[in-house]
């Protein structure tokens, strides 16, 4: 019960930030445990990173929360086949999930993420560092735009009467990359009273970029 409560608690607060309207670039970090020996990796580890979250919170059936926070970039092909994406992951604090999928998705006519083309299930342990994630092989049409987008998930974890999930990943940044990063969230909520509330943002440009490399 007692680590219930600390997972709502962490939730909760996670999931407050998200909605309440807070800056959503990339973030320095500067207590991130990093075990990776590649010093570059070392680095994207301490420069900044864009949440990736997912929260599910059900008290008794009497009210409802939920939310996410994606994010995405954009790509240009080359004529090339992406067999795997590797990027940079890490934990955020009180997450019970450390499973993220990224892949290629389409471009849509606004010139946003569109459908899921070829995505991966990837996964990060408690330090950060480089995560290789494979896809279909899938080839990418020479000057036609893509969409390099992650995100996550959770499923129900319940304790008495009270169901709470939290994953939060970090994907990093990159310095060095001039490709900047989108970034959409959402939310529902609901209460006994049968009031409720939807939202989703619209894709909204960073002023940074997240590290990846299609290999």
């Amino acid at each position: 019960m007692f680590k219930m409560g600390l997972l709502t608690s962490s939730a909760m607060t996670a999931v407050a930030l998200l909605l309440s309207g807070a800056p959503t670039g990339a973030y320095a970090q500067t207590d991130m445990h990093v075990a990776d020996r590649d010093a570059n990796a070392r680095f994207l580890c301490t420069y900044g990173n864009f949440p990736v979250t997912a929260f599910y919170f059900d008290f008794s059936g009497s009210s409802f929360a939920s939310a996410w926070h994606h994010v995405a970039v954009p790509v240009m092909g080359h004529g090339q086949t992406v067999r795997s994406i590797k990027v940079i992951e890490a934990q955020a604090g009180g997450t019970s999930y450390s499973a993220f999928t990224v892949g290629i998705y389409s471009n849509t006519a606004s010139g946003l993420p569109g459908n899921a083309i070829a995505v991966g299930k990837g996964k990060i342990g408690p330090s950060c560092g480089p995560v290789k994630v494979s896809i279909t092989p899938t080839t990418l049409k020479r000057n036609q735009k893509y969409w390099i987008e992650e995100r996550t998930s959770v499923t129900r974890i319940c304790s008495s009467y009270i169901c709470s999930s939290f994953a939060g990943l970090y994907w990093e940044a990159d310095p060095n990359t001039k490709r900047k990063a989108y970034v959409q969230t959402h939310h529902f909520s609901s209460s006994a009273g049968g009031r409720f509330s939807s939202f989703t943002s619209p894709w909204t440009k960073q002023t940074k970029g997240p590290y990846f490399q299609l290999r």
